[in-house]
């Protein structure tokens, strides 16, 4: 995969949103609604794979995420946070940590593929397994977990402590929750949205390792296609990407979600996290 150390402007819908401070948006019910944690994959220095005309992955990732937030705010079912919402380099394990530390019911991590074969094209949907279901993802799993070769020498990765994490799982819940939810991306999807062949697949991701989250990893098409990156760019068809998700997670929340993590406090109206 292709990585290249320059900016690119935001696209569409993302462009001039991005602000200086990761938002927690919340609302203000008797009890608190669930956390969704959307984590737009990539920024800063990792600009993520590369199109063949240059569009880069951090750019599309962070607007699908600025879509999809406002689109579960407007269910007024959720509190919705994002791990970064302008063009900035967060360590995997520092990701991983912003959704345990907010005690997120639900994490997300949305990506893009760069494939060997241009042909190849469609969403696809990843759920944690120390065993890859197959070879392409794999190798998708590999090249995702190499985000944090940017970090340089004082900026550490994954930890051994998390990296271990799949041999102490919480519960098997969680990874049911976790399938459950894939399979709910997958029927909302269905029909509208493009998906590759065998799109519920599973690999080792560093970002779906803790074992307190139901999480999912969305590849939301591929850049090396010119179909799908025509798409990608397309407000249009990410605001369609993120209405599909809302009802997905929706669906989720309604049948399949654990019951509801305890919050030490009634959340505020807003509040910010700083980076």
């Amino acid at each position: 995969m292709k990585r290249r150390d320059f900016g690119q402007a935001l696209l569409g819908l993302g462009a001039g949103m991005a602000i200086s401070r990761p938002l927690v948006a919340e609302a203000l019910p008797a009890h608190p609604l669930p956390l969704v944690m959307l984590d737009p994959g990539h920024g800063g220095h990792d600009p993520g794979a590369m199109a063949p005309d240059g569009t880069e992955e951090k750019t599309i990732t962070l607007s699908a995420g600025f879509a999809l937030h406002k689109a579960l705010l407007a269910t007024g079912r959720y509190r919705v946070a994002m791990t970064r919402t302008h063009d900035q380099f967060i360590a995997l394990e520092q990701r991983v940590a912003i959704a345990v530390g907010a005690k997120a019911d639900l994490f997300i991590a949305l990506h893009c593929d760069h494939l060997p074969e241009a042909d190849l094209r469609g969403a696809s949907i990843f759920t944690l397994s120390s065993n890859a279901s197959d070879g392409l993802a794999a190798s998708i799993a590999a090249d995702e977990n190499q985000a944090d070769n940017f970090a340089g020498p004082n900026m550490p990765g994954v930890t051994p402590q998390v990296a271990n994490v799949l041999a102490s799982l919480e519960t098997r819940a969680m990874r049911i929750s976790s399938a459950n939810f894939a399979h709910d991306i997958r029927s909302s999807f269905k029909g509208v949205v493009p998906l590759l062949p065998d799109p519920l697949r599973s690999a080792d991701f560093a970002v779906l390792r803790d074992p307190s989250v139901p999480s999912t990893l969305l590849e939301m098409g591929c850049l090396t296609n010119p179909l799908d990156e025509k798409l990608l760019r397309s407000p249009k068809h990410r605001k369609e990407l993120a209405d599909r998700l809302t009802a997905a997670i929706d669906l989720y929340f309604d049948n399949h979600a654990p019951s509801p993590k305890p919050h030490e406090s009634r959340p505020h109206k807003a509040s910010w996290r700083t980076s």
